[in-house]
């Protein structure tokens, strides 16, 4: 899913001109933001409490307490289809709108593409993290280390899955 969206995205940014300035800078910004919006969505949304909105429960966070009760489940870290597809709609909605008001209609295109890649990559590097890979970096080993302590010792801190970055800005790094 998460693959088909990315590659519909580069599908759109080639029908338009070639790439410019404009693509560089949608490039820089949705990456760059990555980290924090992957914090605060970690953070805000899939550890919040559930709530109650005219009258219908609603709790975002729901399937992320399941993964983590069980975190060595390998299947429960991964997004579903239908999580994987709103997530893909989402990212796209927001890299795009990034996109258009940082570098213009051109890059929307440009902007899509690096968020769903972006969202690509959290899920590939949570996978490894739940699954028996030994890294073989010492980035991946910190990034890992991190993440498995969220789940283990305290899920209160290391929100970031495929950066840090999010948590020493906000403070949660451990």
């Amino acid at each position: 899913v998460l693959a088909g969206a990315m590659g519909l995205a580069v599908a759109l940014r080639r029908r338009g001109p070639r790439l410019g300035s404009a693509d560089v800078v949608a490039i820089g910004l949705v990456a760059g933001f990555q980290p924090v919006i992957e914090w605060s969505l970690h953070r805000l949304v899939l550890h919040a409490s559930p709530a109650v909105v005219a009258g219908r429960a609603l709790d975002p966070g729901a399937a992320h307490r399941g993964h983590h009760q069980v975190p060595d489940d390998v299947g429960g870290a991964l997004l579903g289809t239908r999580f994987a597809a709103c997530d893909a709609i989402g990212v796209a909605a927001l890299a795009g709108a990034i996109g258009r008001v940082a570098a213009g209609p051109a890059a929307v295109g440009t902007a899509i593409a690096v968020g769903e890649a972006g969202l690509l990559a959290y899920e590939w590097t949570h996978l490894l993290a739940h699954s028996g890979y030994r890294p073989h970096t010492t980035w991946f080993r910190q990034l890992r280390a991190s993440h498995l302590r969220h789940h283990f010792r305290d899920d209160t801190t290391n929100f970031g899955v495929t950066s840090r970055l999010g948590d020493r800005l906000f403070g949660t790094a451990v």
